[in-house]
């Protein structure tokens, strides 16, 4: 299968966050948010999807549980039950759970910095102290900065938001 990724795609006035939300002549530099067409196989399966007619609430089909668990198996060595995993909608209303589930109001909440604008915005939003640590670049690579990490804990850090592969860093962010 072929994926063009040489021709640009103009995604000006089609309501883009990334291209209509900036003047013209700003090139917003985004990680997550590709300009390539999608894959032929992901369009026919939304195609397929949309010719349905009917767009209400969805289960995850058993065969995107079973791969889950399957890569969690391979990769992590952990065996996992269908039931433990939680759909969310995306990663931001996770991180609002997770912060409203675990600390309590005014309790820390700890991220590694630079990191996608959201794990900066949860803690506060949801009554939590934001406690940040820079990543560490040393020798041409970012770094995990435990150390850093483990003296920025305080009594009252119950939360660490961890953004894996690392966003804006990528995933080459290593053990420091």
């Amino acid at each position: 299968m072929h994926i063009d990724f040489d021709t640009p795609v103009d995604r000006t006035g089609t309501a883009s966050f990334k291209w209509d939300r900036y003047p013209e002549g700003v090139l917003p530099l985004w990680v997550a948010d590709m300009d390539f067409v999608s894959p032929p196989a992901v369009v026919a399966a939304l195609r397929e999807r949309a010719a349905h007619g009917v767009f209400g609430y969805a289960l995850a089909p058993d065969s995107l549980i079973e791969a889950i668990g399957a890569h969690l198996m391979a990769r992590c060595g952990w065996r996992i039950e269908p039931d433990w995993l939680v759909w969310l909608p995306s990663v931001v209303p996770g991180l609002n759970l997770a912060c409203g589930a675990f600390a309590e109001p005014g309790e820390a909440v700890m991220t590694v910095t630079p990191v996608y604008p959201p794990f900066l915005e949860a803690p506060p939003d949801q009554g939590r102290r934001l406690l940040t640590v820079p990543a560490d670049f040393s020798d041409g690579r970012w770094q995990l900065p435990l150390e850093a990490m483990e003296a920025a804990v305080t009594p009252d850090t119950r939360v660490l938001l961890f953004c894996h592969p690392h966003n804006p860093l990528g995933g080459g962010v290593e053990q420091g």
